[in-house]
């Protein structure tokens, strides 16, 4: 089976083609530009060419694609996606609903979302790590790796503080409705599991923010203002959760924070810069002691890349109480879980101090992922779904 693939250079787009072709796939990799998620003439042109002249017989993108949607229904061809962005705005195009869609989303909450708009060929699957890929650049990890004295870092994150973030560029707010949204972004960041942010957002707050703060999506989309609002907050609580729990893990250990966020915002954090994601990223997450997982808040129930990552690299990874997370894995054993600050604190003091538990647990959690998240397995899973229907 020939398989186009077509790639925006996302960081798995080596281990997918791999992990394709190493299931016996002819893969033909293609990127065209284009200008409006839903109707770009040069695109379909283009698409469609290189549908032609190869003889494809299905579509491949990480994301979804309703330009792709609407190509692969004119060709009668199926188009898998797998979604690693939570919420993924173009799931919501009238373009999801077209049978030649197989589409793969790795977080429940937006799944039962999505099933409920009647959207066709709707799986909820999550993603997937290069164990293989890892295990060639640091070899494979074993319970007492750490002995060979290459840990650099006693507590390490990766990622951005969203300082950037939409709340924090709104000029104005009355009073009123800051202060609500301030109480319901505070509140929720005490809390891990549950997400009530739109619940919240109430009719009336909606449209008051509305009034002050311009959002929208195309007219045909199937998106609530409620859900845009929700995610821009999500984005700003956890904005505020990493740089409070940052600052309060800095001033007890060694942090090193990798990132291209500002340092000023976690000063007691030393600064690691950026990593690269295939080569420099693995290695630290390898020798770090304790690497953080702060998912993002938008991400409500799902297993996080950055989790897999960390562990699919042998590193032990401690991560906020994520539902998913929890039910994927054991608490104690494979990874480390918390549902507090003050519980994260007393998880870094502990696993800090107790070596071999902590080796230990990573090993389980890399063996773990390797059986369960490589993407061999889950590739191979992915396609035999869809081939079925």
């Amino acid at each position: 089976m020939r398989i186009l693939y077509y790639t925006w250079f996302e960081n798995s787009t080596e281990d997918m083609a791999q992990a394709l072709t190493g299931l016996g796939y002819e893969l033909i990799k293609c990127n065209i530009p284009f200008q409006d998620y839903e109707t770009d003439e040069a695109f379909a042109q283009q698409l469609s060419a290189v549908v032609k002249k190869y003889a494809c017989d299905g579509i491949f993108s990480f994301n979804f694609f309703p330009l792709i949607a609407k190509a692969a229904e004119q060709f009668g061809i199926t188009y898998i996606s797998w979604t690693y962005d939570c919420p993924h705005w173009t799931l919501y195009s009238p373009a999801a609903k077209s049978e030649c869609n197989r589409i793969f989303v790795f977080d429940r909450v937006q799944y039962l979302k999505l099933q409920s708009l009647g959207i066709p060929h709707l799986y909820h699957f999550p993603l997937a790590v290069n164990t293989r890929k890892f295990c060639e650049l640091l070899g494979k990890p074993q319970p007492e790796y750490e002995e060979n004295g290459q840990e650099q870092a006693d507590v390490s994150f990766v990622g951005s503080l969203y300082e950037n973030n939409r709340y924090d560029q709104i000029y104005y707010l009355p009073d009123y409705l800051k202060g609500y949204l301030q109480g319901v972004m505070q509140t929720q960041q005490l809390v891990y599991g549950y997400n009530f942010v739109e619940e919240l957002l109430t009719r009336d707050v909606v449209e008051k923010l509305a009034s002050c703060v311009g959002m929208s999506m195309p007219d045909v989309y199937a998106v609530s203002q409620s859900e845009l609002y929700a995610a821009m907050l999500n984005e700003k609580i956890t904005s505020a959760e990493r740089i409070s729990v940052l600052n309060s893990l800095s001033e007890n250990f060694r942090l090193t924070l990798y990132t291209a966020s500002d340092m000023h915002l976690t000063p007691g954090a030393e600064a690691g810069g950026t990593v690269e994601y295939n080569q420099e990223m693995p290695r630290v997450f390898r020798h770090s002691k304790i690497n953080l997982n702060i998912t993002l808040r938008s991400i409500q129930s799902g297993v996080p890349l950055r989790a897999l990552d960390i562990m699919g690299a042998g590193g032990f990874l401690l991560s906020n109480y994520q539902t998913e997370l929890a039910e994927q894995f054991e608490d104690g054993k494979e990874l480390a879980l918390y549902a507090s600050k003050e519980e994260l604190l007393a998880k870094v003091q502990y696993y800090l101090s107790h070596e071999r538990e902590r080796q230990e647990i990573a090993y389980q959690g890399f063996l773990k992922v390797q059986k369960l998240f490589s993407y061999e397995n889950r590739v191979k899973q992915m396609f035999e779904l869809a081939g079925k229907e």
